[in-house]
Formats: structure tokens, C-alpha cells, sequence
């Protein structure tokens, strides 16, 4: 759980610095928060519902999440393939770093998504990823 200087049981509200990245964690997502005055090692990771009075740094994440190009399944692509796979922060979760299928033909891009949406969009390249790992043994 979250120790987050926005909560509802907070007296003190803290002021964003900036959204320095964002993560799935049980599917939903957080968002990692640079406090103003503090340092890098004191960032904390925030639901959506603690940055209610911040919404414009979340807007402005996001619009920077979506102008780097990436693919997104918000922008109607696809994951083509699986490059390779890592934990999360908190090593609870797996993300997959996928090449893009892009709708408006962008060039190619690559992005790590985590993996309850790759199971929920393109579960076929999961599986196809796994398949391909596996090590059959010789069959006579």
C-alpha cells in the first residue's frame, strides 16, 4: 500500500515536482511522483485516484507518453512480437518489451507494456513467445 502524501487522511499535501514514469500494478495503473524539495531516491509510485488535484501532470504525461510514438493499444495498434522480457520495480509483475503492428503506419516502434494487457489484447504472441522457449525434447 501506498504511503501517499495526497491520501484523504493527509493534512499535508506535497507539491509535484514532476511524473517520472507510470506502471500496472493488479492492473491498474500508478505513477511515479518527483516531490518538490525532496530527493530522487524519495519518489513514490501513486494510483490515479491520489492525483486528483494533479491531473494536469498527468494529462501532460500522458500526451508526452503519446507523442514519443510509441505504439499504443489506445491508438488502435496491435504487439507484433515479443523482444524480450523483464520484472517490474517491485519484481511482482512481468513486462514485454513488443514490437508495434501500427493502424496509421507509423515507422516501427518499440515499447514495454505490462502483462495484463499484452494477455488481454494479444495473448496469441505470449503464447507463441512461450512456445517457441520451450525446450520439446526429441521425440523418436
Amino acid at each position: 500500500m501506498s504511503t501517499s502524501p495526497l491520501s484523504a487522511s493527509s493534512q499535508e499535501e506535497y507539491m509535484v515536482e514532476a511524473i517520472t514514469n507510470k506502471r500496472f500494478k493488479n492492473g491498474r495503473a500508478e505513477y511515479e511522483i518527483k516531490w518538490q524539495g525532496y530527493s530522487d531516491n524519495e519518489k513514490t509510485w501513486e494510483p490515479i485516484e491520489n492525483l486528483q488535484s494533479v491531473m494536469t501532470y498527468v494529462l501532460e504525461f500522458e500526451q508526452s507518453l503519446k507523442a514519443s510514438g510509441e505504439g499504443s493499444y489506445d491508438d488502435g495498434d496491435s504487439a507484433d512480437e515479443i523482444i524480450s522480457i523483464k520484472k517490474d520495480n517491485d519484481g511482482q509483475n512481468l513486462l514485454f518489451q513488443v514490437s508495434w503492428k501500427q493502424k496509421n503506419r507509423r515507422a516501427p516502434q518499440v515499447s514495454w507494456i505490462n502483462q495484463s494487457s499484452l494477455k488481454m489484447h494479444n495473448p496469441e504472441i505470449l503464447i507463441d513467445y512461450l512456445l517457441k522457449k520451450i525446450k520439446w525434447p526429441n521425440s523418436k
